[in-house]
């Protein structure tokens, strides 16, 4: 198995980490979570590709600060005090080679093996897992109240999928293997 990292980088941690103070209001897009921080600065949180061989591509969150925002966002109410907490999370992107696309009975025509791509956690591995990239995938914020939300790649390429749903971001948080340290 061939093993690549695309993590966050330093820029990143330290734009999540100002997560933690006051928000003031918060603007999503398909592409792009912009937090206008109570101080007036933002911290702009988008997906970012890596070409990692050929035809082999990896995505993972990337953070940066907007010290001048130019978006106003609806406030939001649930973050506006300081104390919230930042849980970054790992994923993969692996790929299987030889992966059997349909029955060849059913439909002999597209049949053929194939090399697929798959997109999870680590702990979701194959052993036949050809090519691995460990990634920067998702993170939650939560509030000293308990309230929390999910950001974490979607599943087109360079789109975000924000998630306000407790019992959902409950799920994600078991499936990751999360437990508060509470």
């Amino acid at each position: 198995m061939r093993q690549y990292h695309y993590q966050a980088t330093d820029e990143t941690l330290t734009a999540l980490r100002l997560l933690r103070g006051p928000w003031a209001r918060m603007h999503v897009i398909d592409t792009a979570v912009t937090v206008v921080l109570a101080d007036e600065r933002a911290v702009i949180i988008q997906v970012e590709a890596a070409d990692v061989e050929d035809a082999f591509e990896a995505f993972r969150l990337m953070a940066m600060i907007d010290p001048t925002p130019m978006v106003y966002g609806e406030a939001f109410e649930a973050f506006a005090h300081p104390g919230n907490d930042i849980v970054l999370f790992t994923g993969a992107t692996w790929s299987e080679p030889n992966a059997q696309l349909r029955d060849p009975l059913s439909d002999p025509l597209i049949a053929q093996p194939a090399v697929m791509h798959f997109s999870g956690h680590p702990g979701q591995l194959s052993d036949t897992a050809e090519i691995v990239c460990i990634t920067t995938d998702a993170v939650v914020v939560a509030t000293s109240e308990g309230k929390g939300m999910l950001i974490r790649t979607g599943l087109k390429p360079y789109s975000l999928d924000v998630v306000h749903d407790p019992a959902l971001v409950r799920a994600f948080l078991l499936e990751r293997g999360y437990q508060s340290e509470a």
